[in-house]
């Protein structure tokens, strides 16, 4: 029953249903966003989380700093990620709190690798020894 003031109006079949349909709508909606691994959706994410062309006005030791950090960062995530997978949510922990920067930090590293070519800077041992993808076992 809903109550307004001293009222009791009781609540109709539909407007106990309406809040249900709009969250089905919604999650409908959202699950039409998501793209299945191995169908090149992490490249896509990549391009989507990540501003193009973002270190183009760094030269080669500022990017050679940032290739440093990144590969420290990604390493740093890998172990949380392997850590979190050992669990039973695991997976969906590392799903919800990490893959989101492991995406968005593999795509600065792509960011670092074309800006680095563009300038014809010396090989960056961060990026060459810096895996190109991780096991799927471990990212989803």
């Amino acid at each position: 029953m809903i109550q307004f003031g001293e009222i009791d109006l009781p609540m109709t079949a539909s407007a106990k249903i309406a809040p249900l349909i709009a969250a089905l709508l919604l999650a409908a909606a959202l699950a039409g966003c998501v793209v299945p691994p191995g169908d090149g959706g992490e490249a896509s994410l990549e391009r989507f989380l990540v501003a193009p062309d973002q270190f183009v006005l760094f030269n080669c030791e500022q990017l050679a700093v940032k290739a440093a950090q990144l590969a420290t960062r990604e390493k740093e995530l890998r172990g949380l990620m392997a850590q979190a997978s050992t669990g039973s949510d695991g997976r969906l922990v590392s799903a919800f709190a990490y893959r989101p920067e492991y995406v968005t930090l593999h795509g600065d590293m792509n960011e670092v690798r074309k800006a680095a070519a563009a300038k014809n800077c010396k090989p960056m041992p961060a990026l060459e020894n810096a895996p190109a993808r991780m096991s799927d076992t471990i990212v989803r």
